[in-house]
C-alpha cells in the first residue's frame, strides 16, 4: 500500500503545508481549483506559496458546472508543461478526481487540499470520471499527503457536509455487503480492515448532533471517518469496505441524470438515500429465521438469466453489454452452482444474521440524515417513484459482487 503521509487537519493548515513543501524540497507546483474552491482556500494557499518564492502555476477550471469529464481533464492537460511539478488539488471530489487522473497520467505526484468533508475519495487510488456520459472508475494514484483546513471544511456549504455524513453512514451497509460477499461469493474479506471501517463510521455517528450543528468537532469527525474509510479501501486495493449496494443505487441514478442531461447531485446525498433503502432490506432479512430461509430458498425460483440480460439491456444504455459481461459469474450459474450457493446461505445463516444486525434500522439512518440536513428519500433528490424503483431493482447488476440485493432475490424478498 502506498503511504499517504502526512494527513493534517488543523484550523489553519496553510503554514503546515508550507513547512511540508520546504521539508520535501518542493518548489515547483501546479495548483488546480475551480472558482468556488479558489475563493474558499485556493487563493490563500496561492498567496502563502508565492510569498515564499515558490514557482506556482495556477489553473482555474472554468464552467458553470464542473464535472470530471473529458472537457475539464483537457483544461488541465492543455495548461501543464512537461517540467517536473507537483500538483495541488484544492477542492472536493470533482477537482480531486481530475487532478488524480492527470497527475497519474503525467507521472507527477499530487497533494490533496480538501475544501469540504463531502467524500471518502481523497485517499483513493482511482478516479471517478464521466466519459461519454457514463461514469467510469479509472486507475489513478493516491495523494502523497493531505492538508485539510478545518475552518474551510466547517464553513463549506451545509449540503456538502451532509453529503459527507451520508457517505460515512454508507459504511453500515457496505461493510455488511462485504461480509456477505466474503461468506457467500468471492469477496476478499479482511476482518481487521472491516473493523477499522466500523470504528470510523461509529465514531462519526456518535457525533451526529455536532455534525448537524456544524461544530468543528462534528465536521472533523466526518472528515476523519471519510479519511479512515478511504484508507481502508487503499489497504485492500478495492472499494469493498466503503462502497456496496447503496453506492450502486447512487451510481445508477448518477448515470441516469447524465444520460438525460439533468443537473448533477452530490454523491454523498444520493449515497445516503441509497443507504436508507438498503438498510430496509437488512431489516427484512433480520426477520427471517433459518427455517423460513430454508423454505424460501426451496420455493423461490432460480433467477432467469435471459430475463436478467433483457432487463440489463433495457436499463443500462450503451454499457449494457459490458454490464452483462461483468455479471457473467452470476448470470451463467448452472442449477448445480445455484444449489451450492443456496447451501452456503444456510451454512452461514448465523453469520448473515450477525452482519444484518450490524446495520441500523432505516428509520434510524433517516433520522440521522435529517439531523444533519441531508435528503432521506428519492423524492427529496427529485426522482420519481418509478426512478426510485428502477434503481433499486437493477443497480445490483452494476458490479460483480454479492450483496443484500442478490441475497434478497434468492429469498424472494424482492423480485
Amino acid at each position: 500500500m502506498k503511504t499517504i503521509a502526512p494527513i493534517v487537519v488543523e484550523p489553519d493548515v496553510v503554514p503546515a503545508l508550507v513547512n511540508y513543501l520546504r521539508e520535501q524540497d518542493l518548489s515547483r507546483l501546479t495548483l488546480v481549483a475551480d472558482d468556488n474552491t479558489y475563493a474558499a482556500l485556493g487563493e490563500r494557499v496561492a498567496q502563502a506559496l508565492t510569498e515564499k518564492g515558490i514557482d506556482l502555476l495556477e489553473i482555474r477550471l472554468e464552467g458553470e458546472e464542473i464535472v470530471p469529464d473529458e472537457r475539464f481533464v483537457m483544461q488541465v492537460l492543455e495548461q501543464v508543461g512537461g517540467d517536473r511539478r507537483t500538483y495541488l488539488a484544492v477542492g472536493s471530489g470533482v477537482v480531486t478526481d481530475i487532478v488524480r487522473f492527470v497527475s497519474h497520467r503525467t507521472g507527477k505526484d499530487f497533494i490533496s487540499i480538501p475544501t469540504a468533508p463531502s467524500v471518502d475519495g481523497y485517499t483513493s487510488v482511482s478516479s471517478a470520471l464521466v466519459l461519454q456520459r457514463i461514469k467510469k472508475t479509472v486507475p489513478g494514484q493516491p495523494p502523497v499527503a493531505i492538508f485539510a483546513d478545518l475552518e474551510t471544511l466547517s464553513t463549506s456549504p451545509r449540503p456538502m457536509i451532509a453529503a459527507g455524513f451520508g457517505d460515512v453512514i454508507a459504511k453500515y451497509t457496505s461493510v455488511a455487503d462485504w461480509t456477505l460477499g466474503g461468506m457467500l461469493w468471492n469477496a476478499p474479506y479482511d476482518a481487521s480492515v472491516a473493523d477499522r471501517a466500523r470504528r470510523a463510521r461509529n465514531a462519526c455517528a456518535d457525533r451526529v448532533e455536532l455534525v448537524g450543528e456544524g461544530t468543528w468537532e462534528g465536521v472533523q469527525s466526518v472528515f476523519d471517518a471519510l479519511s479512515e474509510t478511504g484508507l481502508c479501501m487503499l489497504a485492500i486495493g478495492a472499494s469493498y469496505p466503503a462502497g456496496g449496494s447503496e453506492h450502486y443505487v447512487s451510481h445508477y441514478w448518477e448515470m441516469k441524470l447524465l444520460q438525460e442531461d439533468r443537473p448533477a447531485l452530490l454523491h454523498g446525498a444520493k449515497v445516503g438515500v441509497g443507504t436508507v433503502y438498503t438498510a430496509g432490506l437488512y431489516e427484512a432479512l433480520r426477520k427471517v429465521s433459518r427455517e423460513q430461509a430454508i423454505e424460501r430458498l426451496q420455493t423461490t425460483p432460480m433467477p432467469d438469466p435471459e430475463r436478467d440480460r433483457a432487463r440489463i439491456r433495457e436499463s443500462y444504455w450503451s454499457i449494457a453489454d459490458s454490464i452483462i459481461e461483468e455479471q457473467a459469474g452470476y448470470l451463467e450459474m448452472s442449477p448445480a452452482d445455484y444449489e451450492g450457493l443456496q447451501n452456503k446461505v444456510i451454512e452461514n445463516w448465523d453469520g448473515i444474521q450477525e452482519a444484518a444486525a450490524d446495520v441500523p434500522s432505516s428509520s434510524q439512518l433517516a433520522s440521522w440524515l435529517r439531523t444533519v440536513g441531508g435528503p432521506v428519500t428519492a423524492a427529496d433528490l427529485g426522482f420519481t417513484d418509478a426512478e426510485r424503483d428502477l434503481a433499486l431493482s437493477v443497480s445490483h447488476f452494476m458490479r460483480e459482487r454479492f450483496t443484500v440485493y442478490k441475497l434478497s432475490r434468492m429469498l424472494g424478498l424482492i423480485g
